[in-house]
């Protein structure tokens, strides 16, 4: 269900109409003042005409203010404050300007200012939490909890989980295609360095068996790269099945393939070779004629230290298997050591 997104304009309009109410108090307030100058000036100016008046009325009564200058006197005195009272009138009391307008006014735009404070709050943390959460590693899930209240952030923080999915989705493809052979499919020899590494760093006991089709070179030149292309995926697929869930498949380079067998014997790695060595020899193809292999099989011992010495004895083993005329599997344990093992049809 889609929740209304608020849109950042309203916002900006919200805040534009505390500025022009922040104004108008302002106005309001030198207004007052202006105002308050003007009927000062003009009690000053009646107050002066008033006492001319009274001036005028004594001296037209002087007679009678002579004969009772107690009334004259007191006559005088409440002129003066009639026209003082009537004066005070006219001017605003800031009191009742302060309860009636400054007071409520003031009230309002506190809390309008605590609202828009509020809200500029809320506008910040999604798109704070976008940024940290990038920031952060870009955890998909930690940013689909943001809430994108509004429709910008709702809109960016979708963007941006678009962006990041499609991101990882490229770099996962990418690395797959690193670590995989683009010809056969399977896993490449950038794939079997890390494996073996990881092997010999947690020092789990392996098998390893190193192949090489026979006499492959004979294929290219007579039937053409293509063929030969042909020749390798197909074995790459007969080796996967041979070998099942009992190890991992790699592409070695050009013609040779490896096949690591975690917590495997040399027994158990020379039954596995031997049946992938009977499939392929007994394989159909276009040729008419078969494409065997040879392997070279070593395990892991504490007395080798790199793979790159395991690698070097299965290569050994290899060479062994080839010199002995080919279709066959052979076993070094190690640097030049005797063959333990030969099988050959």
């Amino acid at each position: 269900m889609c929740k209304f997104k608020f849109k950042l304009s309203f916002l900006i309009v919200s805040i534009v109409m505390v500025s022009i109410l922040a104004t108008s108090t302002i106005s309001i307030w030198g207004s007052y003042q202006s105002f308050n100058e003007i009927l000062i000036e003009n009690k000053r100016d009646l107050k002066e005409v008033y006492r001319k008046e009274i001036s005028n009325i004594t001296n037209d009564y002087g007679q009678l203010e002579m004969q009772d200058s107690d009334n004259g006197i007191a006559s005088h005195a409440a002129f003066e404050q009639a026209a003082n009272r009537f004066l005070e009138e006219n001017t605003v009391p800031f009191n009742a300007l302060f309860k009636k307008i400054i007071f409520p006014l003031a009230l309002t735009l506190l809390v309008l200012f605590l609202l828009t404070l509020w809200i500029a709050v809320k506008i910040i943390r999604p798109l704070k939490g976008l940024a940290t959460g990038i920031e952060g590693g870009g955890e998909i899930q930690n940013l689909e909890e943001i809430d994108g209240w509004y429709l910008e952030a709702y809109h960016l923080k979708n963007a941006v989980l678009n962006t990041l999915t499609e991101s990882r989705n490229r770099i996962a493809d990418l690395t797959k295609q690193l670590r995989l052979d683009s010809l056969t499919g399977i896993p490449n020899r950038r794939s079997m360095d890390q494996v073996l590494n990881e092997l010999f760093t947690n020092k789990v006991p392996h098998a390893i068996v190193l192949i090489d089709l026979d006499n492959f070179k004979n294929v290219n030149d007579t039937y053409g790269h293509t063929a030969g292309d042909e020749v390798l995926k197909a074995f790459a697929k007969i080796m996967q099945e041979s070998v099942n869930q009992h190890g991992v498949c790699f592409r070695y380079g050009g013609e040779e393939f490896m096949i690591i067998l975690p917590s495997t014997t040399i027994e158990e790695a020379v039954e596995v070779a031997e049946n992938l060595r009977v499939k392929q020899a007994l394989a159909e193809n276009l040729f008419g004629h078969p494409v065997t292999l040879s392997a070279g099989i070593t395990a892991f011992s504490t007395a080798i230290k790199t793979p790159k010495q395991l690698i070097a004895i299965a290569d050994q083993a290899l060479y062994e298997a080839k010199k002995s005329g080919r279709n066959c599997i052979c076993v070094v344990e190690e640097f030049s050591g005797a063959t333990i093992a030969r099988r050959q049809p």
